[in-house]
C-alpha cells in the first residue's frame, strides 16, 4: 500500500556526503587560523581544490571532481592534477587570478615538449563540495517522504507492547474514522488508536475544500493572478499557498511513479537534450516583522533569478526545471560552517557554501595577523544583517545549478549516446563539458551551439525565414534535387558545404603529429526559423571523426525549439513569472505580479512541467500526443484528476 507522504525538508538526508577534509586538516586550520594571514592560510589549502567530494546516493558510492581542464580539444581535458617527476617537478595545472575570481590554468607540457601541446586553457574553479550540496538540494526539493507516525497503542499501565501490524489478534477493529483510517482497540487496556490511512483509503488526507483543487490547478497554469484566484474561489491568501503546496506534492508523487520509476526501466540509444536558462525578477521585499525604519537599506529592489530548464530535443519532454535559489539555507547555517571550516580565510572553491557567491562565508572578527580591519568587518556584517531582513534564502551561482541538473539527468536517463544543444552561454558550455567529460572523450557526446540574432523584429525574422526557403528550393532546382523534401535538401546542402568548412583548426607538432583546436567558425543553417530568422550552428566538441554525411544529419536537426517552447509556456501560463509590464508613464518596467518567494515559483514551474509533459498534447504532421507519450513513458493523455486523486 502507498503511504501518505509529505514534502521533504532540510531535516531529510538524501545524500550521505563525506566532507572533503580530514580531521587532521581541520585541526591544522584551527591552529593556523589565528596566526597566519588570510593569503598564507588559503595557500596551504588550495591543493584541496583537486580533491573529489565523495557521497552515497541510493546506496551507490559516487564522487565528483570538476576542477580540471574543461576544453575538450586540450590534451589535459578531464585529467586530474599531477606533479611530474622531472626537473623542478612542475604541476599539470596552476591556479591563477586575483581576489575571488580564480581559474585553473594548463601549464605547458615540459615532460614531452615536442608532443601535442596544451592549449593555454583557463577553467573557472568550482567547489566540488558545494556542487554536491546543490545536487542534494535539487533532489530534496523534488522529493516526497512517507509519513512515519509514532503510534501509542496501549495505556501506560498496559502489560502489552505489541501492535496490530504484527499481532492483529491482540486488537479489535473498531471501524473507520472520518478520514477513512482504521481504528484499533487493545483487547486488554481498551485504548482506541487511529492509524494513518494509505493513499487508496484517502487521497485527500488532511485537506479541506479539496473539491476546488482541479479548478485551482487550471487557474494557476492559465495566468490567473493570485488575488483573482482567491476572489473567484472564495479563499484567503494562506489557503491559496496551502493548495499550491498540496498540488505541488501531488505532482511530485505522480512524477515519482510515472517518470522516475518508468525511466529506470527504459534505455535510449541516443538522448538529445536542449538546455537553456530563463531570468525572472524576484521582488526583494522585507520579511514579515522587519520594520522599514531600521537603519540600512538594500539597493536591489528586484533580484534577477535564473531558471535552468532541460528538455528532450525530439519529444519536447521537460526533464527538469530548477530555480537557482536555495530557499532553505539560513545565515545561521553559513555562520556555523564558517566557524567550523574557517571559510572566511579560504577561497570560495574550497567552501561548502561556495555556490552562494559573496555570501559563502559569514564575516568573522579580524584575527591578530588579519589583513582586514574592523571597519571592513563591520561593513560586511552590516551587509549580511540587511540581507537577513529580506526574502529568506539565497541565490545560487547558476553554474552550480546547471551542472547539478545535468548530473541528475545523466543518472536518471539510461542513454548510450548524448547530444546537447544550447545557445552560446559559457555557463552551459562548461557545465556540459565537465559533467559529460568521459562521454565526450569517448566520442559518445557532442555539444552543438545554436546562435540567433535576438535583435530581429518578428517581421524581419519571418522575412529571413521565407527567403531561406526560397533560396534553398532554387539551389535544389539548379542541382536536380527538386523532388526531395525540404529536410532532405537541407541535409544535401550542408553535406556539400562541409567539404570546405571546418569547425576546428588542424595543427601539427614539430614531429608531424596532428591535433585540433576550437575554431569558433559556425555555419549557417539553410532553413531559417519562422520567429527568429537565421541561425548559426557551431560545435564545441571534436567531431573530426564523423563523415560529412553523418555530420550533416546532425546539423540539420540542431535547434532549441524544445526548451524554448517550455520557456514560452512559463511566460504565458504563470502570472508570477510573466514578462514585466511597462509602467503607465512609459518610463520604466513594473514587476507588480512577480512573486515574493522563489519557493512558490519553483512549485509553480514543477506543476506546469507535470501538466505540460503528461496532459498537454501537441500536434505534428504524423501524431497528436503529449511529450511523455512521444518519449515512450506514457500510453495515454492524463488529466488533473489523475494527478491529484492518483487514479
Amino acid at each position: 500500500m502507498v503511504k501518505i507522504k509529505r514534502l521533504a525538508d532540510v531535516t531529510d538526508s538524501f545524500l550521505n556526503i563525506a566532507p572533503p577534509i580530514t580531521d587532521q586538516e581541520l585541526q591544522d586550520r584551527n591552529d593556523d587560523y589565528p596566526s597566519l594571514t588570510p593569503s598564507r592560510f588559503t595557500l596551504k589549502s588550495n591543493i584541496q581544490v583537486y580533491r573529489p567530494t565523495k557521497f552515497k546516493w541510493k546506496e551507490l558510492s559516487k564522487e565528483i571532481q570538476v576542477n580540471h581542464c574543461a576544453n575538450p580539444f586540450c590534451k589535459n581535458y578531464g585529467l586530474p592534477q599531477k606533479r611530474f617527476k622531472i626537473k623542478s617537478k612542475p604541476y599539470r595545472y596552476k591556479i591563477i587570478g586575483k581576489g575571488t575570481s580564480k581559474s585553473i590554468h594548463c601549464n605547458p607540457d615540459r615532460e614531452k615538449p615536442d608532443d601535442i601541446p596544451t592549449l593555454n586553457c583557463s577553467s573557472r574553479t568550482m567547489s566540488n563540495w558545494s556542487l554536491v550540496e546543490e545536487i542534494e538540494r535539487l533532489v530534496r526539493i523534488n522529493s516526497v517522504i512517507p509519513i512515519q507516525p509514532n503510534y501509542k497503542f496501549h495505556r501506560d499501565n498496559c502489560s502489552k507492547v505489541n501492535n496490530p501490524f504484527n499481532d492483529p489478534k491482540g486488537f479489535y477493529k473498531r471501524g473507520k474514522s472520518s478520514a477513512n483510517s482504521q481504528k484499533y482497540q487493545c483487547k486488554e487496556c481498551k485504548k482506541i488508536t487511529s492509524v494513518l490511512p494509505n493513499k487508496k483509503e484517502n487521497t485527500t488526507y488532511n485537506q479541506k475544500r479539496n473539491d476546488i483543487v482541479p479548478r485551482f490547478a487550471e487557474m494557476l497554469i492559465n495566468r490567473v493572478p493570485v488575488a483573482s484566484t482567491c476572489k473567484i474561489l472564495k479563499i484567503g491568501r494562506k489557503t491559496y499557498y496551502s493548495k499550491l503546496e498540496w498540488l505541488y506534492q501531488c505532482c511530485l508523487e505522480f512524477l515519482d511513479t510515472r517518470e522516475t520509476k518508468t525511466l529506470e526501466n527504459k534505455e535510449f540509444d541516443k538522448m538529445w537534450l536542449n538546455t537553456d536558462m530563463m531570468m525572472y525578477v524576484l521582488n526583494n521585499v522585507r520579511r514579515k516583522g522587519q520594520s522599514k525604519a531600521k537603519k540600512g537599506t538594500t539597493h536591489d529592489k528586484q533580484l534577477p533569478t535564473q531558471t535552468v530548464v532541460t528538455a528532450d530535443h525530439h519529444s519536447r519532454y521537460v526533464f527538469r526545471a530548477d530555480i537557482a535559489f536555495d530557499f532553505d539555507i539560513s545565515f545561521e547555517q553559513i555562520e556555523l560552517d564558517t566557524k567550523t571550516y574557517k571559510d572566511d580565510h579560504l577561497n570560495d572553491f574550497l567552501s561548502k557554501n561556495g555556490r552562494f557567491g559573496n555570501y559563502y562565508a559569514y564575516p568573522m572578527k579580524p584575527t591578530l595577523n588579519d589583513t582586514e580591519d574592523m571597519r571592513h568587518y563591520n561593513a560586511k556584517l552590516n551587509e549580511f544583517n540587511i540581507r537577513k531582513d529580506y526574502v529568506e534564502g539565497l541565490h545560487t551561482n547558476h553554474t552550480y545549478t546547471a551542472m547539478a541538473q545535468l548530473w541528475l539527468i545523466k543518472q536518471q536517463v539510461n542513454a548510450k549516446k548524448w547530444r546537447l544543444t544550447t545557445d552560446d552561454d559559457n555557463v552551459l558550455i562548461t557545465s556540459f563539458s565537465r559533467i559529460f567529460k568521459e562521454e565526450i572523450k569517448q566520442k559518445k557526446a557532442y555539444h552543438f551551439i545554436c546562435r540567433l540574432d535576438k535583435t530581429l523584429s518578428r517581421q524581419d525574422a519571418f522575412t529571413e525565414y521565407v527567403n531561406s526557403i526560397k533560396d534553398l528550393k532554387e539551389w535544389a532546382k539548379r542541382n536536380g534535387f527538386e523532388d526531395f523534401s525540404l529536410y532532405e535538401i537541407a541535409k544535401l546542402f550542408l553535406q556539400i558545404q562541409l567539404n570546405h568548412h571546418s569547425f576546428h583548426r588542424t595543427l601539427h607538432t614539430p614531429l608531424g603529429e596532428i591535433y585540433r583546436e576550437y575554431a569558433n567558425n559556425p555555419i549557417e543553417h539553410p532553413i531559417g526559423m519562422m520567429d527568429r530568422g537565421h541561425r548559426m550552428i557551431d560545435v564545441a566538441t571534436d567531431i573530426s571523426h564523423l563523415s560529412n554525411e553523418a555530420l550533416a544529419n546532425l546539423l540539420v536537426s540542431v535547434n532549441d525549439n524544445a526548451v524554448n517552447s517550455f520557456l514560452q509556456e512559463i511566460r504565458r501560463s504563470l502570472s508570477v513569472l510573466e514578462r514585466p509590464l511597462v509602467t503607465s508613464r512609459g518610463d520604466g518596467k513594473s514587476y507588480i505580479y512577480s512573486n515574493f518567494n522563489p519557493k512558490y515559483a519553483q512549485m509553480a514551474i514543477t506543476i506546469l512541467r507535470t501538466y505540460y509533459n503528461f496532459c498537454k498534447p501537441y500536434e505534428t504532421a504524423d501524431k497528436n500526443e503529449t511529450p511523455a507519450q512521444r518519449l515512450g513513458i506514457a500510453d495515454r493523455v492524463y488529466d488533473w484528476n489523475d494527478i491529484i486523486y492518483k487514479r
